[in-house]
């Protein structure tokens, strides 16, 4: 049975927390499967799992309702009950830090790598070891985003980026460069009826395929070691591809305050030729559009494919579960082929199995899966919590400041919270 609870506030556990957190913090070396064994080598079944499932990102309804079928199925086969509780995946390690220490916390929880040193950093998650034949199911991109310090940290659920999603109506075909988006925009924009020929929201994650198309970068990297000594986000190429961008905020072809419901909403109601998203707006906008929805990989900028974030999700093993055998074999269960043919369909989201990609056909994922062969992953240490000072930098830069200025001294702030580490 899938129990739903909703966590609307956390905030009572923080004096409980901080008097007991050291007392209750689990052993770190104590080896996982230690309890009374069952056949087969497995501890004895619990009652219940409990598991933290985002919010929905899906546009298709309540996310509880949603995934009812995905986690019950695991229930059929091991009689084992599920609790889901929705916690925004933003909130889920600073409220676990609080939760895990009081018995509160989830035996499962969702995260993107980029959080995966922070979760490690912390204590948070339990690696999850891996037979050859598990690991030979997932793509070695995904695996290899949830891998730190030589250990695998998370069963991957999706793999993603973001592309061009077109209105076939007013654009026909997406523009294949940048500078035909641009004049593609000076043609469809017109403010005063809230029609625009190209949105893409202001955020560093979409963004930065201008300053890495232009050779910007976040971190040095040799040989899959970050230098976070070496970050490239105020070099020429950052302060070119801002400005590259800034051209449209300048020509009023793009609104200074559009943000992502604002760009879904004009997109949904036929108002823009071609916007930035990812695969979670799948079946909203085609909903939307029908067969006038069209994908393609993202603008040329400098003669090549603009390169995107790839980025994956993965379910973690939260160091406060008493019952870690149990649930990394739920992670399993939730990303074995089955299971992520069923997440697929529920979310229109690639998972990272090749067995389930293989037998993706419908048109609609071209741009999507092309896209993702021009990807950048993010950077999984750490020291990646710090770079998310960019939002504010572009804020900065939309409002008017001067581009080399506002990136020098964002870079300088990053480097001095990273020194903190």
């Amino acid at each position: 049975m899938v129990h739903f609870k909703r966590r609307f506030s956390m905030l009572f556990l923080l004096l409980l927390a901080v008097s007991i957190i050291v007392a209750c913090e689990p052993d770190r070396g104590e080896d996982v499967g230690s309890s009374e064994l069952e056949e087969g080598g497995m501890p004895e079944k619990p009652d219940e799992l409990t598991i933290w499932i985002n919010d929905d990102d899906s546009g298709q309804g309540d996310v509880l309702d949603l995934f009812e079928t995905y986690f019950e199925n695991y229930t059929e086969e091991t009689g084992i009950d599920i609790v889901l509780e929705v916690v925004p995946m933003p909130d889920q390690v600073q409220k676990l830090a609080l939760a895990g220490p009081a018995g509160d916390g989830p035996d499962l929880f969702f995260q993107p790598q980029d959080r995966l040193g922070d979760v490690v950093a912390q204590g948070l998650a339990l690696p999850i070891d891996f037979t050859e034949d598990e690991l030979s199911g997932y793509s070695d991109a995904a695996i290899d985003a949830f891998t730190y310090e030589g250990e695998i940290y998370g069963a991957p659920v999706t793999i993603e980026t973001y592309f061009a999603y077109y209105n076939k109506s007013i654009v026909g075909e997406a523009p294949p460069t940048i500078d035909d988006v641009f004049d593609m925009s000076l043609e469809y924009t017109d403010r005063d009826n809230d029609e625009f020929g190209f949105l893409i929201s202001p955020e560093f994650y979409y963004l930065y395929s201008f300053i890495n198309s232009n050779g910007g970068y976040i971190f040095g990297e040799e040989d899959g070691v970050y230098n976070v000594d070496d970050i490239g986000l105020d070099n020429e190429g950052s302060v070119k591809g801002f400005e590259d961008y800034m051209q449209f905020i300048e020509a009023e072809l793009i609104p200074r305050t559009v943000t992502v419901d604002v760009l879904d909403g004009l997109f949904t109601e036929g108002k823009v030729g071609m916007v930035v998203s990812g695969p979670w707006n799948i079946s909203a906008y085609r909903n939307a559009l029908g067969d006038d929805l069209g994908t393609a990989p993202l603008p040329k900028m400098g003669g090549q494919v603009a390169p995107s974030f790839v980025g994956v999700k993965s379910w973690l093993v939260s160091s406060y579960s008493e019952n870690p055998e149990w649930t990394i074999d739920l992670a399993k269960f939730l990303t074995n082929d089955d299971s992520s043919q069923l997440y697929h369909d529920i979310t229109g989201e690639l998972p990272p199995r090749s067995a389930v990609l293989d037998q993706v056909a419908d048109p609609i994922y071209e741009g999507y899966t092309e896209q993702i062969e021009h990807g950048t992953p993010m950077p999984n240490i750490p020291e990646m919590s710090a770079v998310w000072d960019m939002d504010d930098a572009i804020q900065l830069i939309i409002n008017g400041e001067d581009i080399e200025d506002v990136l020098a001294e964002t870079v300088q702030n990053i480097k001095d919270q990273i020194e903190l580490y």
